[in-house]
């Protein structure tokens, strides 16, 4: 048996197809004849001029110029009833022992440089993490984003990981340096490669988030901004491209005899390869960008051999060889160029756009697959989240309400979308047995509030989830109104947070409110000592921690030069000093999950607002900021 297998598998070798540096002005990759009628003479024509081909003095020239010497001689012994005309064929393709061992030259370095990097990152002389637009943006972070590539941090997924994409580079430096033509062109084109995706990776981060999130929410993705990536991977799928110029090419697996062989196209493999990085996380951005700049390069590759009249080979000749150099002069125009005559250019380009285009939408529709198992939404039960906490209250929601110009319905608008998200009769101890609204205005005059108030006093929800506070007053005094509340509800009620809601600002609906209570929950699994919660804009959706809300109502006093929605922002951010706790805890949403309806009859004398700003699906004003924690 052990005899057995060692027949079969003691002579494995893996061999490559390569392409020469030329192959890819053709139209295909099949080998193509030069056909030539042997009835008429044969002879070499010497131009007086001396005027020299293009591959005058090659390898290939010297190799065509033998066959034309065989085809003289076999004219003379051609039988007339024989058929006139003998192809020559010219292979575009080679075949050589596919050997990683010693490692490819780039590669070898850029395992030197990873260790470096790595070793340094994990003494802690250099804090190097992964890299996304977010941080580039807004810190101006560019040395980690480009030392972020060879970065691998000290686990044994990421050593795996990284071993496996080192390999994929071993095989890509095999492949496309000999159609390329040599290691210093492919350094070139992986140092542009490089380059070209972390700039073109910024400019995408920035349009889909920042550019789109308020003018085009539809075309609004927080991933772009926020995926972090380290590691080779999107530069991977940039050579993934590259390599579908020589598209035909394989691997061939040969075992045993000759007539046992295993082929597979490399552009598959190495599409493989490549996609198993997904078994760590999700890469969507990074790998569309390295798709869509592989495709450039690939065109600009393309054009570049295109234009390249450098034939010669080198591969060094023997002493006949050398001879036969000194006497082959100008050589007809069907031996010299063979099946490389030249095609025009766009052809050439049509081809190679046909063939990456190809591979990008083989390789998309799996990223998009991978990607929606990543980012499928998870909505929280509510009996997980009514565990967060044994107080009396989950929820204490403060909605602020004050007289506007023409005694608008916000109000009851606003506390509808809430209390119908909400069961009639919830069961004790539940999670909606634990939420309560505070409605508190200080004017002794205020019609909204007087028919809100008519209105859900006669119904069951409205009973249940809605207390009515009214403080005597008249005057218009936001940040005494806001601090009044904050204090009140602290004070008075045992719960485990208050929220501070405007009467303009209602849900979005029974999905974003399940969001909000999703986003509570997370914030309390992935940063525990969060101060609080944002998922609206100003001074709505703000969800406090009763200590956060004791302290900003002082706060709302001390500063009287800042509007006081900006002071609890700015105390939740950690930005004031009173509440440097809060630095790097503060919680948004993605996106808004409460919209503005009182544009027109703002409150605030020196605010003004249109009527399509800051509605549902809009991004977070926070959400791209590194220093919150957007969920």
């Amino acid at each position: 048996m052990s005899e057995y297998f060692f027949k079969i598998f003691g002579t494995v070798q893996i061999v490559q197809e390569v392409s020469r540096p030329t192959s890819p002005t053709l139209v295909n990759d099949e080998v193509s004849p030069t056909i030539i009628d042997i009835s008429k003479p044969i002879s070499i024509v010497r131009k007086s001029n001396k005027r020299k081909h293009g591959r005058k003095n090659s390898f290939y020239a010297l190799k065509q110029f033998r066959k034309f010497n065989k085809l003289k001689q076999l004219q003379q012994y051609t039988p007339p009833t024989s058929s006139s005309f003998i192809q020559i064929y010219s292979k575009s393709k080679s075949q050589k022992l596919l050997c990683l061992w010693p490692l490819p030259t780039i590669t070898r370095y850029t395992i030197l440089l990873s260790f470096i990097i790595s070793t340094l990152n994990f003494l802690g002389l250099f804090d190097f993490t992964c890299s996304s637009p977010s941080y580039v943006i807004h810190r101006l972070e560019i040395t980690n984003l480009f030392i972020s590539p060879f970065l691998c941090l000290p686990s044994i997924p990421s050593i795996l990981m990284f071993g496996w994409n080192v390999l994929i580079l071993g095989l890509f430096e095999e492949s496309l340096t000999h159609m390329l033509g040599g290691t210093k062109r492919f350094v070139v084109v992986l140092a542009s490669i490089l380059f070209s995706v972390c700039t073109i990776r910024q400019c995408i981060g920035y349009i889909f988030s920042k550019s789109t999130g308020w003018a085009v929410p539809s075309l609004f993705f927080s991933d772009s901004l926020h995926e972090c990536s380290q590691g080779l991977a999107p530069f991977l799928f940039a050579l993934v491209v590259i390599q579908s110029l020589n598209i035909q090419d394989k691997y061939i697996l040969m075992y045993g005899n000759e007539n046992n062989q295993f082929t597979i196209r490399k552009v598959t493999l190495q599409i493989i390869m490549c996609l198993v990085n997904y078994a760590a996380k999700n890469i969507l951005w990074w790998s569309l960008t390295g798709l869509l700049t592989g495709f450039i390069s690939m065109i600009i590759i393309q054009t570049w051999l295109a234009q390249d009249k450098h034939w010669a080979s080198d591969e060094p000749m023997s002493e006949n060889e050398k001879k036969e150099e000194d006497t082959v002069e100008d050589l007809p125009h069907e031996i010299t160029m063979g099946r490389y005559r030249p095609l025009p250019l766009w052809r050439t380009l049509q081809d190679a756009i046909r063939k990456g285009l190809l591979i990008v939408f083989t390789i998309l529709p799996v990223l998009l697959i991978c990607n929606g198992h990543y980012t499928k939404e998870r909505l929280v039960d509510p009996n997980s989240l009514n565990q967060l906490s044994y107080d009396r209250y989950l929820f204490t929601i403060v909605i602020m309400t004050a007289p506007r110009r023409g005694n608008p319905p916000f109000l009851s608008r606003t506390l509808d979308s809430y209390i119908k998200n909400w069961p009639e009769h919830p069961d004790p101890g539940s999670l909606y047995d634990r939420i309560q609204t505070l409605v508190y205005t200080h004017f002794t005059t205020h019609l909204e509030y007087d028919r809100a108030e008519s209105l859900f006093q006669s119904s069951p929800r409205g009973q249940r989830y809605l207390k009515w506070i009214r403080e005597e007053g008249d005057t218009l005094d936001q940040r005494s109104h806001v601090s009044k509340a904050l204090s009140l509800a602290a004070d008075n009620y045992q719960s485990t947070y208050i929220a501070l809601v405007e009467d303009d600002f209602p849900v979005c609906g029974t999905k974003e409110w399940r969001k909000i209570e999703s986003v509570i929950y997370a914030a309390n699994i992935k940063s525990p000592n969060h101060c609080g919660v944002f998922v609206g804009t100003g001074g709505s959706g703000l969800f406090l921690k009763p200590k956060i809300a004791k302290l900003a109502s002082g706060l709302l006093l001390k500063y009287p030069n800042l509007p006081p929605d900006i002071i609890i922002q700015q105390c939740l951010l950690g930005n004031l000093y009173e509440c440097r706790e809060c630095t790097q805890t503060l919680v948004t949403s993605k996106t808004l999950l409460m919209y503005h309806i009182g544009y027109n009859t703002s409150t605030s004398e020196d605010r003004s607002y249109k009527k399509n700003e800051f509605q549902c699906g809009w991004r977070h004003p926070f959400n791209g900021d590194p220093n919150v924690i957007t969920l």
